[in-house]
């Protein structure tokens, strides 16, 4: 080979070097970069770490304050327990609804078909959606809140009590289904005042054992008409008579699962509304003032009698015979009237039952 064709040979070679130089350089950039986005990705991650780690402190925390919510609540299970037919219940109706969810996706497509001539129709069905759908989300936001705040009262009354700062639960505190075994096993109060308690008390110490055994079975059998009220009251009497029937060494009835009555119709509800009639026209038997749900009704004509006279002998002043007689007409059409009301109509005009409740 010539001198001239080597020249040229050996400059072609050094071009080919220098863009081979030119090209690791280029990958040498190209690998700092994306180092230098794998520290950046790094450098980011040890910030997620860190962010993390006193999130995982506090799950111990959580766990202890969870722990001592769920000790010994047995009533939530049976509570949760009630929860599972209802879901099935609803998996079941879901399963039925199948076809009328076909049908109403043919549905919406004819709709869409014919959107541009029922596009003001459309906007008014989204319109009452949207405000009926608002309207369910606020009610059962409202809901959440109630339940929470009601399970924020049911802790702080169980860690005042457990501190030994023991207070008198409110109705609605102590009604709550999760409160439900605390009522149901609840020893006798047997220092109360209460007029209901304190008549009961003596009433049941003076009866015999068989009859309070079978005024028990009535007495804590939940009724289809209990207010939150007359429902509590109910199951102190209870208390009471199995104490009594308890204390003479006889065996009192096994106590109910539930303090609510599992059928709450309108039949079931007239037809105790006719027992409690016929129990207030029975006259003073020991079933009467051992019934929760007169015990309003006994207030109110004790206030009346003390208001009227008492009877003479075997004479009974006319206006407390007209008085007894419309209880029970009101009593029988699902009223229970109590010194709480505004008027209480008699053969000689009208009691205010709340001036009669200051004569008490």
């Amino acid at each position: 080979m010539s001198s001239e064709a080597s020249s040229v040979a050996f400059a072609a070679i050094m071009d080919a070097v220098s863009l081979l130089r030119g090209e690791v350089a280029s990958l040498v950039s190209s690998n700092m970069r994306i180092e230098e986005a794998q520290r950046a990705i790094h450098r980011r991650l040890d910030a997620v770490d860190a962010g993390i780690a006193p999130l995982v402190d506090l799950i111990p925390f959580q766990e202890a304050i969870l722990a001592r919510v769920i000790e010994g609540d047995d009533a939530t299970h049976k509570w949760l327990g009630l929860i599972v037919p209802v879901l099935d219940r609803i998996v079941e109706e879901t399963n039925s609804q199948r076809h009328a969810i076909g049908s109403l996706s043919g549905l919406v497509e004819q709709t869409s078909a014919s959107l541009e001539n029922g596009y003001q129709e459309l906007s008014s069905g989204l319109e009452l959606v949207a405000t009926r759908l608002s309207a369910a989300i606020e009610q059962s936001r409202n809901q959440q809140i109630q339940a929470f705040k009601a399970t924020g009262e049911m802790v702080a009354f169980t860690r005042a009590a457990a501190l030994g700062q023991q207070a008198p639960l409110p109705v609605h505190v102590e009604d709550n289904p999760l409160f439900e075994q605390y009522v149901l096993f609840q020893q006798p109060d047997l220092a109360s005042e209460a007029r209901a308690l304190s008549v009961w008390r003596r009433i049941a110490g003076e009866a015999g054992t068989a009859e309070l055994t079978a005024i028990l079975s009535r007495q804590q059998t939940p009724s289809p008409t209990d207010t939150p009220e007359s429902r509590l009251l109910r199951y102190r009497l209870a208390a009471i008579t199995r104490a009594q029937i308890e204390g003479r060494g006889a065996s009192a009835p096994a106590r109910p699962h539930t303090t609510r009555a599992p059928d709450r119709s309108a039949a079931s509800c007239f037809e105790r509304s006719q027992e409690l009639a016929t129990l207030w026209r029975a006259g003073e038997i020991s079933a009467l003032y051992a019934d929760p749900e007169l015990a309003g009704v006994i207030d109110l004509f004790a206030a009346a009698e003390r208001h009227i006279g008492p009877s003479q002998g075997d004479v009974t002043p006319p206006e407390l015979v007209a008085l007894h007689r419309d209880l029970a007409g009101r009593i029988e059409f699902g009223e229970r009237p109590n010194l709480g009301e505004t008027h209480t109509a008699i053969d000689r005009g009208s009691i205010n039952a709340a001036e009669l409740g200051k004569d008490r």
